[in-house]
């Protein structure tokens, strides 16, 4: 068994017992309101489906040896934290200019100069996704905090 085999099954064990234990917490339903598997059920089998194939890993079970993969590349990790600003930029200023000021600055920040093929194709995606979810299917996006004290 390698080190770095046995860390990632004891983790990915560790996590599925605390999401195990989680599903116990859902509200019952009576067996009669029950259709298919209940609310519990379908997320126990996927996690008993990870813990298992976590267990495969640790044995090195459809795991065959390899190199040592290369460093993660500076800029996985620039994409990670403007992803992570995002998720907190919904929350404060909603979806929208959330999403817009996001495409803009990730394709920035990938190496596309033009500001004006940036806006444009950000703009364009964005009424695309909003006609789409918000007015054929009718769903709804995070307002945000500041959008939520003005109204």
């Amino acid at each position: 068994m390698r080190l770095t085999d046995v860390v990632v099954a004891g983790v990915a064990l560790c996590g599925c017992a605390v999401a195990f234990w989680l599903t116990y917490r859902f509200a019952t339903m009576p067996a009669a309101m029950v259709s298919g598997l209940g609310a519990e059920v379908f997320p126990r089998l996927v996690i008993g489906v990870i813990a298992f194939l976590a267990v495969l890993a640790l044995f090195g079970i459809g795991n065959p040896p390899m190199e040592t993969p290369a460093p993660v590349p500076p800029m996985v990790w620039m994409t990670a934290a403007v992803l992570l600003a995002f998720v907190g930029a919904v929350q404060l200023v909603g979806m929208w200019p959330s999403a817009i000021i996001f495409l803009i600055g990730l394709g920035l920040l990938w190496g596309e100069r033009s500001l004006w093929k940036l806006t444009a194709s950000a703009l364009a995606l964005c009424a695309v996704l909003y006609g789409l979810f918000v007015r054929v299917l009718g769903g709804n996006f995070p307002k945000g905090l500041i959008a939520n004290f003005w109204s």
